[in-house]
């Protein structure tokens, strides 16, 4: 006789159950599109687990938090004990690389005051105060610990005097080797520079510009400025630039002009240099009326007071 029992066995009852409960399940899986809800366990322990990591790096916020202001009050209440300190006063300031503008002028515009502390030097600033003088190009102020302060400057160098007419900023202007106009000319300054002049308008107002008539004048003089000992430029007392563009160049101890025109400058110098030479050695500079420097191609006039 077989011996197997069947999983429905036991009676009507729990038959009854068991057909119970696939009914239910059978109606939540196809009529409601719901599964059965699974065992909340595994919720439980996740949502358990992200309270306990929140709270922890809650702690750790706070704990950095006020790690960070202690260590903020620490250090502003340090500097401000240094800045009443008298060890970083201000004692001396040494100024190097002026030679047109005093010392006291750098040092009054910098502020740099007498037993005022280092700590609180805004030293871009002070640099940004001495380059409002306009011969000063540029300028470094450096901290010397733990009490003095150095300055270092770098002023304009003239080439040349610039003579503006006939609009409102006339007047005499310095002019660099670059054609920078920098500062106008002050009663009692050095004016022992050639003079740059134009007709009325021309002049421009802060910087020659490159390639114009008188960026060519420039030329000119950075060309004399080499030391040539026939004509260098303290020997140039005069260039000017007429409305067409041709340069006209007058010396310091000869009354006659000198005809450039507007091209070739570098080649017409050296020329011009052969000749005066020429003219010195066989003591024939006198009674000369001008030298056309631009007559023709390859030609120069040098024409003579008539007897």
């Amino acid at each position: 006789m077989s011996l197997y029992r069947s999983r429905y066995g036991g009676g009507p009852e729990r038959k009854k159950g068991v057909i119970r409960r696939l009914v239910s399940g059978l109606k939540n899986r196809f009529v409601t599109g719901r599964r059965p809800a699974p065992p909340p366990r595994q919720a439980t322990v996740t949502h358990v687990q992200r309270e306990w990591f929140f709270r922890r790096i809650s702690r750790s916020m706070a704990v950095l938090l006020l790690l960070t202001v202690l260590a903020g009050t620490a250090v502003w209440g340090g500097w401000r004990l240094l800045a009443r300190s008298e060890v970083f006063r201000l004692t001396g300031v040494t100024v190097q690389g002026n030679r047109v503008v005093r010392t006291s002028a750098i040092l009054g515009v910098a502020g740099l005051e007498q037993g005022m502390n280092l700590l609180t030097l805004d030293t871009e600033r002070a640099c940004r105060r001495i380059c409002t003088n306009p011969w000063i190009r540029s300028a470094t102020v450096r901290r010397q610990w733990p009490s003095t302060v150095l300055v270092r400057v770098r002023e304009y160098r003239p080439l040349a005097i610039l003579r503006r007419t006939g609009d409102a900023a006339g007047g005499l202007f310095y002019v660099d080797r670059q054609g920078e106009i920098f500062a106008p000319v002050r009663p009692g300054q050095d004016m022992d520079y050639p003079v740059l002049s134009s007709d009325p308008g021309m002049a421009p107002e802060d910087r020659i510009a490159e390639g114009s008539p008188l960026h060519e004048a420039v030329r000119l003089l950075l060309l004399a400025a080499r030391g040539n000992p026939i004509l260098p430029v303290q020997a140039i007392s005069e260039i000017h630039v007429s409305r067409d563009g041709s340069l006209i160049l007058y010396l310091v101890d000869r009354p006659f002009p000198i005809y450039f025109g507007r091209e070739g400058i570098r080649k017409k110098f050296y020329r011009l240099v052969r000749i005066l030479e020429r003219l010195y050695r066989k003591d024939r500079i006198d009674g000369i009326r001008k030298i056309d420097m631009d007559y023709m191609e390859n030609r120069v006039l040098v024409a003579r007071i008539a007897p």
